[in-house]
């Protein structure tokens, strides 16, 4: 039945998705690395450096539910939750209220970084993205069911996408004995935003109408200018006129970092909060649906022979009706004006321990929040780390920890002897995965590497 193809693409959607993890928290801390100044600011490297295009690529995605939520073993091979052999009380008791997924991209074009005056300086042109959405439970429930109840509730849709670039200029030093801080200023170019929740969607099904009574309403800025051709503000009327960025504003990343050699030697404290700041967009769009129901005709033509087909002409039609919906009034833009969208701040406090036996290994802990205006957007992650640095061009971070969205382990290699530094790692291993690479159980998936041109003394 289409009504499976239409699931599944959604599925294979959520998972191919991605706050925006900058570097890898497996690399915090280690003394090699050449980008965690994004981490903290106060956080300078051992020699200078410079990169150019993949100096420090990083993509994850997360979320608190993964493909065993929706693929049942049966025998020898797999059944999805639509088989009649999963029943609806085991698909359904196993999913969360809300279904929360999300996905992080971060690349650095440029960037170098220099002793100067005494600290250090860093300066870097980057790209971040991040988006996010959450599910509620009625979703699946109505996919599993399907006509087997009348009425079925979606309220609580959300998804959040947030698209810059980003010219970093950053500098560290030690101000007071063992205590050394910094800051990266941050002038962000915004290129895309949405934001949509649909706080009442209500649907009747039955064989001669289905019936969706609903709320919806969003807040949308593109890079470029907008505007329409007449009095028409519905969103099939919508244009742009520049296709150059209009959205504009600054962040502040703050660190510090403190060694606690004089009170209990080998132990090192630090502590950063990150994306202190806010886009203006010139041209952000408030649309809201003008409360009218939408009503479709049921399967009225439907038979034990012909269900099937029925059930997909009706999708079809379904479909060939949300397009039109873009261009009538169910939708409007009601103002396109001036407004500041905030970056969701992210905290780590940290704090690692040389062993008095091996000064090369050491062990750590680090804990992050991030703090974000949408319903479900926020995280809390609490890490702990063993470092080990055998020789003085590797080294190596090995690590676990409990977040919003499930336990992990993350590990990070570095390599870094003089004139080159390559470095690859994830903080979401995959210890189960489909062979399709994808995470089996919470979609907790992250990869992060690259490589840097390094030259001067080491510190």
């Amino acid at each position: 039945m289409k009504k499976i193809k239409y699931i599944t693409l959604l599925l294979c959607t959520m998972f191919a998705l991605e706050s925006v993890a900058q570097t890898a928290k497996s690399a915090y801390f280690l003394d090699g690395t050449f980008h965690n100044f994004k981490l903290n600011p106060a956080m300078d490297a051992e020699r200078n450096f410079a990169s150019f295009g993949l100096g420090n690529l990083s993509l994850s995605t997360y979320g608190n539910v993964g493909v065993s939520h929706f693929l049942y073993p049966q025998g020898n091979h797999l059944t999805t939750f639509m088989s009649g052999s999963v029943s609806q009380q085991e698909f359904l008791d196993r999913l969360p209220e809300y279904a929360r997924l999300g996905m992080n991209f971060d690349e650095t074009f440029l960037a170098f970084g220099f002793r100067l005056l005494g600290g250090y300086t860093s300066f870097s042109v980057s790209m971040h993205s991040s988006t996010s959405m959450a599910l509620p439970k009625g979703f699946f429930e109505f996919a599993k069911k399907g006509l087997q109840e009348n009425c079925y509730n979606f309220s609580g849709i959300n998804m959040n996408t947030t698209n810059y670039a980003a010219v970093t200029l950053g500098y560290s030093r030690e101000v007071y004995k063992n205590l050394r801080v910094g800051a990266n200023l941050k002038y962000l170019i915004g290129l895309v935003y949405a934001d949509m929740t649909i706080d009442k969607f209500n649907v009747e099904l039955s064989d001669k109408r289905w019936f969706i009574e609903g709320h919806a309403q969003a807040q949308v800025a593109l890079f470029g200018e907008t505007y329409f051709d007449d009095d028409d503000t519905t969103l099939g009327n919508l244009r742009m006129s520049s296709y150059t960025p209009t959205a504009r504003g600054f962040a502040i990343d703050l660190g510090a970092v403190y060694d606690m050699k004089e009170f209990v030697p080998g132990l090192t404290l630090s502590a950063s909060v990150l994306d202190l700041g806010t886009i203006k967009w010139q041209n952000m769009m408030s649309i809201q649906d003008n409360g009218s129901p939408i009503q479709w005709e049921g399967i009225t033509d439907a038979t034990i022979d012909n269900l099937s087909s029925a059930f997909e002409n009706r999708l079809d039609d379904m479909g060939e009706n949300a397009e039109n919906l873009m261009d009538s009034d169910k939708f409007n833009v009601h103002d396109i004006k001036t407004a500041k969208t905030s970056l969701q701040a992210t905290m780590y406090l940290g704090a690692e321990y040389n062993m008095p036996f091996y000064q090369p290994l050491s062990v750590a802990m680090l804990y992050g929040k991030k703090f974000s205006q949408l319903a479900h957007g926020g995280w809390n992650e609490f890490r702990g780390y063993v470092n080990v640095a055998p020789l003085k061009w590797f080294e190596a971070s090995f690590n676990g920890g409990f977040t919003t969205y499930g336990a992990s382990w993350g590990w990070m290699l570095n390599f870094h002897p003089a004139g080159f530094n390559f470095f690859v790692g994830s903080d979401y291993m995959l210890t189960k995965i489909t062979p399709q690479f994808i995470p089996v159980n919470n979609l907790n998936y992250h990869i992060n590497f690259g490589a840097n041109i390094t030259f001067g003394k080491r510190k």
